[in-house]
């Protein structure tokens, strides 16, 4: 049995020599720590056990006395040397594969292609990719149902795994058994969880190349069954997958060809695509126009082989480059990266030569009389660190948890930092907050070296989370900051430490236009009713309803506010929205599009912002989406017009929903938690007067219920062709913070007190009336843009409708009826429904949605706050202007090519843009799901400090792994692991199945790495038995 090069298998003889040679100081040895879960980490130091006691240390067998062994021949000496050594703990390797962290094991063996172990396939960039258990527990549209990067069968992807830095290039086959498989150019089969391709090229394998593998996957095939065939190896073999090994080959091979004839730009990529100071964002096609030759191209497009070598070229610069989008297929804007500017990696190679001489500088500093160590410039960064780590202990203690321990607040020194201390901590922030470290970079090791030279960190974990707390303790960032924000990079934006997203401010004047549907308007006299929170300050929607001729048959106006009849498109305020195109709603960190003070003139009192000229009022502009409906749900008509309102009614959506009797969720049992001094209300008193549904007079009330009753007829119609039936309530968070900043000095630094933190379950879903009303003004926005042939940005499935019976009968036969009982569907049951709908994706051509059961759909009603909408009003109000000028409604068959030209964006301008404004939007949802960092510091807040916990946690099993069990909580659906020494000898993790049941306690709670380790108190048995689920309407 080979045993790790650490233990001393060192004969006697040799044991006499000297270890060194003279004059030569031994180098510093590096502790190890094994920790409860089996994890090794580096740490500052490893506390030697004392003498060994306890019957687990008798021999069992009688160990004669040196003397006599020394007498003995080398191999029974060697028995009794490991009889005796045995005692000792003998350490775990790294494990391949890390269930706790983004730094794998890629070190300690050699690396080469022919590695098997993909079980574990390395994850996409953050905010790249849609699916994860915290964004189905936060988001309520339909990205939390499906996700939006979905492989198909024929596709060659890049694949890497967890324990690997060599890529891998490989078929996709399918998804059967809850596992995606593939075959690699290596000759072999692996399935794997999850995967994220950096790299993608379309329909590379026709069908009939798939066939001889596949027909050894059944579809039917277990997980289990599939485990059998690997082992048994009867499995798809080399000879049937000839044919993909040969193409891949020769992909490859045509690849390094490539790549050798362009060697030196290849090599200076990012010599060539950086800026000094700024970050860049280009596609591999914007790449290929400055790394290669005109003469690479063939007709005048560049090959995927030439693609991959320049991407292959950007993976091999360490610290330089980062994916920040996960393509379908090669998109020329939707694949982009972030090439980081000059400076910064000029900064990175500064510190890392700072630690290499510092090391040195520490083995050289036995010899005596070598002050080599004093005189290093990465010890002065060490002597002010440690000051001012000190003085923050004074008012708030060191935590393992990703947080410092909460207090009362005060104030701390204001330290003075030297230049060269300003630059380690920033390289400090690069590793722990922006996580811009490949997971098997040499650079890691920097950070680790850095912290443990600073001396403050004694047997913690000498990583990115303890690195993070160090920059908490010196006041570099608020000890509640969310790690999230700094995850999820906006392109041309800058992060402002505990505030929000920076961008340069544009020129408003410059940007403004006169109304451009000023003579066409429409008065609309008839109660608009505009249904939201007392707290909301953007009212961008209204409804009302208007009787015909007809008793059975009505006109819906859903009427949205107007922005874009007075701001130009393609201004300096359109290319400023298009930045953050939604509105980020993260607690304690809200980031508008369209920021509430924009436009406004501090020096004139009566000057009015954006937001408060076009947010819905009375004698505001309006653009009117209308659809003519009857008492069964069938649209008749549809139109668009500009309006104004002359008759504005606030209302609350709860008040609204009782008053409609419409049927409310009954929510989960122990699902509130409450940490830190509540500090009384907000103070926000809304300036628009609320009335309640009780208080309208009797045609107004009629009115609400006659639009509830047709919305509620409409959306029955949707659920007819497959639409998902209800939405279960989701965590809300609430965040107070101290407003009484404690009093600093000049040289002092003032931090409050930590803030309240409230985590409940949402009291509703809102009004229906509202949601049917804006799904349908979404529905007539496409219908009457597809009508006239007009590009917008429409939402559809990825896959066009191919394959909308299978997902018709997978969500009738498997979800719907869970979601009838009030049983949520899973993770896997859901990834399951978005493989046969592709997935939403944003076109300039529409097509069918799924999910909310229509033929073609644009958001169209939230101007205010989302950038999409803003270009559906854009292009709309092109049209209507170019109607009015003609004197008709326009016929594409004879205008087409004229209404390219009038639109306020080309059809081939949106085709380039949407890939790009469908990236932001992921990235920003990505930032919204910062709020699940808030629901982790509560809960580490209660677990160590507030003790005000649910006495029982319940731990569901989602997916059952070799090296643990990932699952989730019934505390807010926290995703949680449970790993062998978690099991505490319970179970077998190949005993435990999915669905499985334990108590649990918590075990470990990393609020920045946003993770938590739970142990077993007991097998719950009735794992068939679902409570605490909500009712569905």
């Amino acid at each position: 049995m080979f045993r790790i090069s650490g233990r001393p298998f060192i004969c006697q003889a040799c044991s006499k020599l000297p270890q060194s040679p003279p004059g030569r100081p031994r180098a510093p040895k590096l502790p190890y720590l094994v920790t409860g879960s089996g994890k090794w980490v580096a740490t500052q130091s490893a506390k030697q056990s004392g003498q060994l006691l306890g019957q687990e240390n008798i021999p069992s067998t009688f160990i004669p006395g040196q003397e006599a062994i020394a007498k003995l021949p080398v191999r029974e000496r060697l028995h009794y040397w490991t009889q005796e050594n045995d005692r000792q703990k003998t350490p775990k390797m790294f494990s391949d594969s890390n269930l706790y962290a983004t730094m794998t094991n890629s070190l300690t063996r050699t690396q080469t292609s022919k590695a098997t172990n993909l079980a574990n396939l390395k994850a996409g960039p953050t905010g790249s990719q849609t699916g994860s258990a915290m964004e189905f527990n936060l988001e309520r549209d339909e990205h939390s149902i499906v996700g939006t990067d979905i492989a198909k069968p024929g596709d060659m992807v890049e694949l890497g795994s967890s324990g690997s830095r060599m890529p891998h290039l490989a078929i996709y086959l399918g998804y059967y058994g809850d596992r995606n498989h593939f075959y690699a150019s290596n000759g072999t089969w692996n399935m794997s969880r999850g995967f994220s391709s950096p790299f993608l090229v379309s329909n590379f394998a026709k069908p009939h190349e798939l066939e001889p593998i596949l027909s050894k996957l059944s579809a039917d095939a277990t997980l289990e069954d599939f485990e059998k065939m690997k082992e048994e190896e009867s499995g798809p073999s080399r000879e049937d997958a000839k044919v993909l090994i040969d193409r891949m080959d020769a992909f490859r091979a045509e690849t390094e060809s490539v790549y050798q004839r362009n060697l030196a730009n290849l090599d200076a990529a990012h010599r060539l695509l950086s800026y000094r100071h700024r970050f860049r964002y280009m596609s591999l096609f914007q790449m290929a126009d400055v790394l290669l030759p005109n003469s690479m191209r063939v007709e005048g497009e560049v090959s995927p082989a030439a693609l991959y070598a320049i991407h292959l070229a950007l993976t091999r610069v360490e610290f330089g480059f980062r994916p920040i989008s996960s393509s379908r297929a090669l998109h020329r804007r939707d694949q982009l990266y972030e090439i980081f500017p000059q400076d910064q990696t000029e900064l990175v190679e500064k510190v890392n030569l700072l630690a290499r001489h510092y090391i040195v500088a520490m083995a050289r500093s036995r010899i005596p009389g070598n002050d080599e160590l004093a005189n290093a410039w990465l010890g002065k960064f060490i002597k002010q660190a440690r000051t001012a780590v000190k003085n923050s202990r004074k008012i708030r203690e060191f935590t393992p948890y990703g947080i410092l321990k909460p207090s009362n607040g005060g104030t701390i020194p204001k330290p003075e930092w030297l230049p060269i201390s300003k630059d380690v901590i920033q390289f400090l922030e690069l590793w722990a907050s922006y996580g811009l470290f490949e997971a098997s970079a040499r650079l890691h090791s920097n950070g680790a070296m850095i912290l443990r030279a600073i001396g403050m960190y004694d047997d913690m974990p000498l990583n990115q989370t303890t690195a993070w707390t160090f920059l908490q303790e010196i006041g570099h960032i608020m000890p509640w900051e969310v790690p999230s924000r700094y995850k999820v990079r906006f392109p041309d934006t800058e992060i402002v430490p505990g505030a929000g997203l920076k961008r340069q401010e544009p020129s408003i004047e410059v940007s403004r236009r006169t109304d451009i549907a000023a003579d066409a308007r429409q008065d609309v006299c008839s109660p608009v009713f505009c249904i939201d929170a007392a707290s909301t300050r953007v009212i961008d929607d209204g409804i009302s309803v208007e009787r015909t001729e007809k008793k059975d048959e009505f006109w819906i106006h859903v009427h949205a506010a107007d922005p874009a009849s007075g701001i130009e498109p393609n201004s300096e305020l359109c290319k400023y929205m298009e930045l953050i195109p939604d509105n980020i709603y993260l607690a304690g960190h809200f980031q508008a599009m369209l920021p509430a003070e924009l436009g406004g003139n501090d020096g004139d009192y009566a000057s009015k912002s954006l937001i408060e000229q076009y947010s819905l009022q009375k004698d505001c502009p309006a653009l009117t989406f209308s659809a003519k409906v009857n008492r069964r749900g069938d649209v008749l008509d549809y139109k668009i017009k500009p309006s104004t309102l002359r008759n504005v009614i606030y209302m609350g959506p709860e008040d609204v929903s009782r008053f409609c009797l419409e049927p409310q969720p009954k929510l989960a049992r122990g699902t509130e938690l409450a940490v830190g001094q509540k500090r009384g209300e907000s103070g926000y008193e809304p300036e628009r007067k609320m009335v309640l549904a009780k208080d309208l007079d009797q045609a107004q009330q009629e009115d609400v219920l006659l639009l509830y009753e047709l919305t509620k007829a409409i959306k029955d119609k949707r659920l007819e062709k497959g639409a998902w039936p209800y939405f279960f309530p989701r965590p809300a968070v609430t965040v107070q913070f101290d407003v009484t900043q404690p009093t600093a000095g000049a040289d002092e630094i003032a931090i409050p007190a930590d803030p309240y933190i409230h985590v409940g379950m949402e009291s509703s879903n809102g009004s229906a009336l509202v949601s049917n009303s804006m799904v349908l003004a979404g529905e007539i926005a496409a219908r009457w843009c597809a009508e006239r042939q007009i590009s917008v940005p429409y939402r559809r499935d990825a896959n066009m409708g191919v394959r909308e019976q299978e997902a018709l009968a997978y969500a009738r036969g498997e979800l719907y009826p869970l979601i009838a009982k009030g049983i949520e569907p899973t993770m896997s049951q859901r990834a399951e429904l978005s493989r046969l709908t592709g997935g939403i994706e944003l076109a300039a051509q529409p097509g069918p949605y799924f999910l909310l059961g229509l033929d073609m759909y644009a958001k169209a009603t939230s101007p205010l706050r989302r950038f999409g909408d803003l270009i559906v009003h854009w292009q709309v109000h092109a049209a209507l202007a170019h109607e009015r000028a003609k004197g008709g409604q326009l016929d594409p068959a004879r205008d087409s090519d004229d209404v390219d030209a009038k639109m306020a964006f080309s059809q081939a301008q949106l085709a380039e843009a949407l890939p790009l404004l469908q990236l932001r939007e992921k990235l920003g949802r990505a930032v919204s799901r910062g709020a699940s960092d808030w629901i982790l510091m509560a809960v580490a807040r209660a677990w160590q400090h507030d003790g005000n916990l649910p006495e029982k946690i319940v731990f569901t099993v989602d997916m059952q792994l070799r090296e643990g069990l990932l699952g989730h909580l019934d505390l807010f659906g926290l995703d949680a692991i449970m790993d062998a020494d978690g099991l505490d000898g319970r179970a077998l993790i190949k005993d435990v199945k999915v669905a499985d049941r334990f108590e649990v306690a918590l075990a470990d709670v990393n609020v920045h790495a946003g993770q938590i380790l739970v142990k077993a108190l007991g097998r719950i048995e009735s794992a068939g038995k679902q409570d605490g689920g909500a009712t569905a309407q």
